[in-house]
């Protein structure tokens, strides 16, 4: 069995993939970031080979290539009754993928609310954030929003640096989505970025190391009226 989790709310996307992969007892974590074509055609033939039921979990499988690849290796496996493929990433699939007509398919994506609420983050409008912040926390974790916080400001500092056709993410979107970016980040200073951006990957950080003095939906409240003005 094959199956897709994909999109850019990854806190819904990560539950599916645990509820997958929950009570499996043989699970094989594979990261797309370093992983080649023959490791996971390794992977793939060593549960059949042993006749071994296996759990094969590709993350970040867009990063994976050559796409094409990749697609005619795990569709090779759809049937096989030990092997299960599990690919997880946080953007959307390419149109290559679905072809893959044996895929079970779980698609995350967030809601116009929550585009709203990062596009319009801009020093220029804080009181704008602040009430789309409050809206989005209705329904999304607030760790859910500092991840997708500090993404964003990833993205405009490296469309400000002008070197953005270097990164795979960039090569995904289309031109108006980079245009976006780009009339976004005009409203920021590099300075203001930085700042920002250090900020919330602190914040981040306390909350790994379990050294919030409040609660999180606070301190995004803060930082949003800090980091804005």
């Amino acid at each position: 069995m094959i199956s897709i989790i994909a999109g850019d709310d990854i806190v819904s996307s990560r539950n599916k993939l645990t509820e997958l992969t929950s009570g499996q007892a043989n699970v094989v974590q594979i990261d797309g970031n370093k992983a080649s074509i023959a490791d996971i055609e390794m992977a793939l033939a060593s549960s059949s080979l042993f006749d071994e039921q296996k759990t094969i979990v590709i993350e970040q499988f867009g990063k994976v290539k050559p796409a094409d690849k990749l697609i005619e290796l795990i569709s090779r496996f759809a049937k096989d009754k030990n092997t299960d493929v599990i690919l997880w990433d946080e953007v959307e699939p390419s149109s290559k993928f679905v072809n893959i007509k044996s895929a079970n398919r779980f698609q995350y994506s967030f809601p116009k609310v929550y585009f709203a609420f990062l596009d319009g983050l801009s020093p220029k409008d804080s009181s704008g954030s602040l009430e789309l912040l409050h809206q989005v926390l209705k329904t999304y974790a607030s760790e859910q929003v500092l991840y997708s916080i500090i993404k964003r400001i990833r993205q405009l500092l490296i469309v400000k640096s002008d070197n953005y056709t270097e990164f795979d993410e960039f090569k995904k979107m289309q031109s108006w989505q980079i245009g976006k970016l780009k009339k976004q980040a005009e409203m920021w200073s590099e300075d203001q970025l930085k700042s920002s951006f250090v900020s919330f990957a602190e914040l981040d950080e306390k909350i790994k190391t379990s050294a919030l003095t409040m609660d999180l939906a606070n301190h995004l409240d803060i930082l949003l009226l800090s980091d804005l003005n």
